[in-house]
């Protein structure tokens, strides 16, 4: 199980097919091998995503009790919480490192109801913003620019700082995008559906780049490295008896009574 942890409409449009979504891209390529699972709700921040984390994530004595795992999870806020201070999305910057900290605390603190030593983390930064789209769409609302590109810079550069605070893979979309734009004369448009949300290339994007971090950081779990859970069709034509493997593997760990 690959777990997709994150609270704005990015994640919720994620397995949008007609946006190329980073998680339908993720679920195709672990297709057999990893369940993909998206956890987003739209309009949300780090201040309330905490409590729902700690009823998504297993407890130890689950972890013990239950076959299924979750190899990785990734970690994407901030695009809400960066959300200029006359809005009621917004989460200062102090608390905002605080509550993200707390997150990966759930999972790599001993101490940790939710200790997983096995789960393997990597934050997402919020992407860019571009304005003059943005500011469009507000006005649509009447409303006022509610979000700048300076705060999701900051907001981004925090989510690094973290990363490297606790050891923890970052996935900088921030500047994967801003460079793109910088080096190759680009609007920023082409990669924003509405100036906030990513579009098919900005999800592109996005998931090109978690591929190279988990190639670097997570090797071991890249889909390339990942068996499927039942045998490919013409490897079964090889066996005596495949009825054998037929059978997936975590259901014949499955602790007995369960």
């Amino acid at each position: 199980m690959l777990s997709c942890f994150s609270f704005y409409r990015i994640p919720l449009l994620s397995f949008d097919p007609e946006l190329c979504g980073f998680g339908a891209l993720l679920a195709n390529i672990y297709v057999r091998k990893l369940d993909v699972l998206n956890r987003g709700f739209s309009g949300y921040n780090t201040d309330w995503a905490f409590p729902i984390l700690k009823q998504l994530l297993p407890s130890v004595k689950d972890q013990k009790e239950q076959a299924s795992s979750i190899p990785l999870m990734t970690i994407f806020f901030g695009a809400n919480d960066a959300a200029l201070p006359f809005s009621p999305q917004h989460v200062p910057l102090d608390r905002y490192k605080s509550n993200t900290k707390a997150m990966i605390d759930l999972v790599k603190n001993p101490e940790s109801t939710y200790y997983n030593p096995k789960m393997r983390l990597i934050l997402i930064t919020p992407p860019p913003i571009n304005e003059a789209q943005w500011r469009k769409r507000c006005e649509e609302q009447d409303s006022k620019l509610n979000r700048t590109n300076e705060a999701a810079r900051a907001y981004a550069d925090c989510i690094k700082e973290i990363g490297r605070e606790t050891d923890t893979p970052v996935a900088d979309i921030w500047s994967e995008i801003m460079d793109k734009v910088a080096l190759n004369d680009r609007d920023l448009s082409e990669f924003l559906l509405d100036g906030l949300h990513l579009n098919s290339n900005g999800y592109k994007e996005l998931y090109n780049l978690l591929l190279r971090t988990i190639t670097e950081k997570c090797p071991e779990i890249h889909p390339d490295a990942v068996g499927y859970e039942i045998p490919y069709w013409r490897d079964l034509l090889t066996l005596d008896n495949p009825s054998e493997k037929l059978q997936f593997p975590l259901l014949g760990k499955k602790p007995t009574g369960i």
